[in-house]
């Protein structure tokens, strides 16, 4: 149950990726490696998070936004989940903070629903193997839910866990590119 974490973030966001290094730091099933890239170049999510997961030797990524953080048991939720169920892509409710809270997330796995809206979160794990067979994420808005609709589209299978394991922070003064 190899699982690596990975998380972009920008020279200025220091305060939000210290929270969430330690939510990585608190999980019951510790990550084989918790990979951090700074977007010094300023070359978006997308390209940096696909940066990083092309590096990662385990079977599971976990994608970790720097302004989003981790329950203790996420990984281990998700993972378990993921490898019980035979899926390549774990991802579970959160809870949400800010001005505008979106819920889209909180809904089990839907296919015909994940064609038209992003109801697969950013914070998802996915099997490492599929990252790279489709590319990792394109550098477009919405990066991460194309990403699952493309999954989907090649045969993945995916499981929801219907319990918060996350917070998402929406608050206004943060950059949300993958959101669609």
């Amino acid at each position: 149950m190899s699982v690596s974490v990975i998380t972009a973030t920008l020279p200025d966001r220091e305060k939000f990726l210290e929270r969430a290094v330690t939510s990585v730091r608190r999980q019951t099933l510790r990550p084989d490696a918790h990979l951090i890239g700074v977007d010094y170049a300023r070359r978006g999510g997308a390209a940096m998070k696909t940066d990083l997961g092309f590096a990662v030797e385990s079977k599971w990524i976990a994608i970790l936004d720097d302004d989003d953080y981790f329950y203790p048991d996420h990984l281990a939720s998700l993972v378990e989940a993921a490898e019980t169920s035979h899926c390549d892509v774990a991802y579970s409710w959160c809870d949400v903070s800010g001005e505008n809270p979106w819920l889209g997330y909180n809904q089990p796995f839907n296919a015909e629903l994940l064609k038209t809206t992003s109801i697969v979160s950013h914070n998802a794990i996915v099997r490492a193997g599929l990252f790279v067979e489709l590319g990792g994420f394109k550098p477009v808005k919405g990066y991460d839910w194309l990403f699952w609709v493309a999954a989907h589209q090649v045969g993945a299978r995916f499981t929801c866990i219907e319990r918060p394991t996350w917070h998402y922070d929406l608050s206004e003064s943060h950059a949300h590119e993958s959101r669609p």
